[in-house]
């Protein structure tokens, strides 16, 4: 499929994506764009200093955008007659409404944003909302094609995303309103995930980090979901703005598939690297030590999927800043085999495995981030000694919405025997 897919950051059109005949990709900044004094690049990978970027950069960036699952890119491709391998095709179906302030639209078509995004919606009722949760559990590599998706969410998860009016209700975006809401359903064999994000990212909150906000609730059918307020979208006035922002990988022209570092994807010293080249000074040192804190965090939460995906930067200009964390979850809660231990999603100083990082290892880290050896260690100490505390109010927090229910217990209980053992409580 050869064609043109013009880019629009918040509504501004910044450039075109266009694809041969035989597949190659290239994105071109639009003259106009590239001049203006506040111009955002669309990724750090495709810096405004050069017009053109070629297909590495922009077949990465591309493929950020789209679920991370190969089944629900096969139903995409058999929805729209496309390719499962070709994300230009699939986004100039799904593209009004990804991630960040991106908008892909089709050769021809205009972005509306400037005009209409105030809130033009279809409201669903409760009994509306938990048909289409239930929808999304019992045909979740179908779904998003089922519900004529106009948006993109990357990961792997089944998830959906909509808008919440000023009164709580649900609904879905018409026009160009952006959805502002998360959400994803307890989905077999993961029933309990939902309380497990939902306390991981509590905990990392009790304990100062930078997290997406974050709610569980029940639907009118009884569906339990998690449901995560979107950090890129801010409402101004009475219009709603998408914040830029991208992915790690993204960043860093790396393909979702090369996400870990064990297949080849960035570690802590590729992205101490991108932080360094960061033109602000506020903003490399403020990433390297938010960056190194959610290090430390996911060594004692036992958070194994902390890979380049799962940290995302928030574009502004030539301002790029770590994104409030997401997708934080603890391993702890699941038994490993006999004579095992949890893996980290990036190695810390050449280890991967869990039980053999410790503080020696993590202050190699903090070398590399160029963070002051004696802040690095007061900032690890406080996050390994606090995490039990942290997730006890965590699981103070679920308690108030969900009473005692057991999974609670088992998360708690699972970190604390962790903390323990590691000789962190």
């Amino acid at each position: 499929m050869a064609g043109e897919l013009s880019a629009y950051v918040d509504g501004v059109r910044a450039g075109t994506f266009a694809q041969t005949t035989r597949g190659s990709l290239s994105f071109t900044y639009d003259y106009e764009y590239r001049r203006r004094r506040d111009a955002t690049p669309l990724s750090l990978s495709m810096p405004l200093t050069r017009e053109t970027h070629k297909n590495a950069a922009a077949s990465a960036y591309l493929k950020g955008l789209l679920p991370d699952s190969d089944g629900r890119l096969r139903e995409l491709g058999v929805e729209y007659h496309v390719s499962a391998r070709n994300p230009f095709a699939i986004l100039t179906h799904i593209g009004r409404d990804a991630a960040g302030a991106v908008q892909l639209l089709p050769e021809g078509i205009e972005s509306t944003d400037a005009v209409t995004r105030t809130g033009h919606v279809q409201r669903h009722s409760d009994q509306e909302f938990a048909e289409i949760i239930r929808d999304l559990i019992n045909n979740a590599a179908t779904w998003g094609v089922r519900r004529a998706g106009r948006w993109s969410l990357p990961g792997a998860q089944p998830k959906t995303a909509l808008f919440r009016t000023h009164d709580g209700q649900w609904a879905t975006p018409l026009d160009s309103t952006p959805t502002t809401y998360v959400i994803k359903p307890a989905v077999p064999p993961y029933t309990e995930h939902h309380i497990n994000e939902f306390m991981t990212m509590s905990a990392a909150r009790h304990l100062g980090l930078a997290v997406a906000d974050s709610e569980l609730a029940t639907t009118a059918l009884g569906d339990s979901v998690f449901i995560s307020r979107r950090y890129d979208r801010m409402l101004v006035g009475e219009r709603w703005t998408r914040l830029h922002q991208e992915d790690l990988c993204q960043s860093l022209g790396v393909t979702p598939d090369l996400k870990y570092q064990s297949d080849g994807g960035p570690g802590v010293a590729r992205i101490a690297d991108l932080f360094r080249s960061l033109p602000d000074r506020r903003d490399r040192e403020n990433n390297s030590l938010q960056f190194f804190d959610a290090l430390a965090f996911n060594l004692a939460a036992v958070g194994t999927d902390a890979h380049a995906k799962n940290y995302s930067l928030m574009l502004h200009g030539d301002r790029a800043t770590l994104a409030p964390l997401y997708d934080l979850s603890t391993h702890a809660r699941y038994p490993m085999p006999e004579g095992t231990s949890a893996k980290l999603a990036m190695s810390i100083d050449g280890e991967y495995t869990m039980s053999r990082v410790g503080e020696k290892a993590m202050l190699v880290a903090a070398r590399k981030l160029r963070i002051d050896q004696d802040s690095a260690q007061a900032h690890l100490r406080r996050i390994l000694g606090g995490v039990t505390t942290a997730f006890d109010q965590a699981a103070a927090d679920a308690r108030v919405i969900l009473g005692n229910d057991p999974a609670i217990t088992r998360v708690v209980n699972s970190i604390a025997a962790n903390a323990k053992a590691r000789g962190w409580h």
